[in-house]
């Protein structure tokens, strides 16, 4: 696998970190994935927006500009040699001393970019995915927010183990309510009637940054879209299904359960597909246009 990584600057084909780093000990750091299209990065602000506001659910301090960050994440790039990258921006609380959950006082941080290589043309799925509504309820708002997207995964990571054991590809997990949250790593979109739908922040989801652009194209062209709060016997009159997430984009959803969608994927989603690489195009150039020369 073609992997880089830089660890407070320094730049390797690998970095290790202290055993006593709180991101390893207990999923203490806060982290952003970001890809490229066309070889520039693509929605970074938004992404080191959302950086900033976990670190506020955790009371952790980052401490680096975002002009610092974004200078380390294109550093790294221009190291790798391979066209498109997977970045991942990871701020650990930092390293202790000694093993205790009681954070030290003035601990510093430490900031892990690692970019790796993927498919140099994203490609919208054919096939699509088999999703299963996992037993195992996403994390309460109240316990550890879903809005903030820090390094403890196991809630995601055991549901999407168990949706594996079902013979799915991926989990739909709800509330303690019983209201559809997302899947493990993506934001949840269903088509009823023309009109697109996906799950409100406040029932307990990350916003994700792809979602937002989605919204944005959504908005742009009138097609009828909203928030609404979606139970599991919602989703079986839905006609076309799809997943968001910064690196797949778009995934199509075949299926829910024993549900089988009509459409997969969709004229919907092939449209906000299209779309959508239209949009990271124009970002792109826009980013050229703005680069030092």
């Amino acid at each position: 696998m073609s992997l880089l990584t830089n660890l407070n600057g320094v730049i390797a084909a690998s970095a290790t970190v202290s055993v006593l780093d709180r991101g390893f000990l207990y999923g203490d750091s806060i982290y952003e994935v970001v890809r490229t299209f066309q070889g520039r990065h693509f929605g970074l602000q938004e992404h080191l927006d959302r950086l900033r506001q976990s670190a506020e659910h955790l009371y952790m301090e980052v401490p680096w500009s975002d002009q610092h960050i974004q200078a380390e994440v294109e550093r790294t790039l221009q190291q790798a040699p391979w066209q498109e990258s997977y970045i991942r921006i990871v701020v650990s609380r930092g390293t202790e001393t000694k093993i205790s959950l009681q954070p030290s006082p003035n601990l510093q941080p430490s900031l892990l970019i690692v970019a790796s290589e993927i498919s140099p043309e994203p490609i919208l799925s054919e096939q699509g995915i088999h999703l299963v509504i996992s037993e195992r309820l996403r994390n309460d708002r109240q316990a550890l927010s879903p809005a903030a997207k820090t390094g403890n995964y196991l809630n995601n990571i055991l549901a999407l183990l168990e949706a594996q054991q079902q013979g799915a590809e991926d989990a739909l997990m709800l509330n303690q309510q019983g209201d559809i949250t997302e899947a493990t790593t993506s934001n949840l979109w269903i088509v009823r009637e023309g009109v697109v739908q996906t799950p409100p922040a406040d029932v307990g989801i990350l916003k994700g940054i792809t979602r937002y652009f989605l919204w944005r194209i959504l908005q742009t062209h009138g097609i009828p879209c909203e928030e609404v709060i979606l139970k599991p016997e919602d989703l079986w009159s839905a006609e076309e299904a799809f997943l968001s997430s910064s690196v797949r984009l778009m995934m199509p959803v075949n299926q829910i359960n024993e549900y089988r969608l009509p459409q997969c994927p969709g004229k919907i989603t092939r449209f906000l597909w299209e779309e959508f690489l239209r949009l990271m195009a124009k970002e792109s150039h826009s980013f050229e246009k703005i680069l030092p020369v």
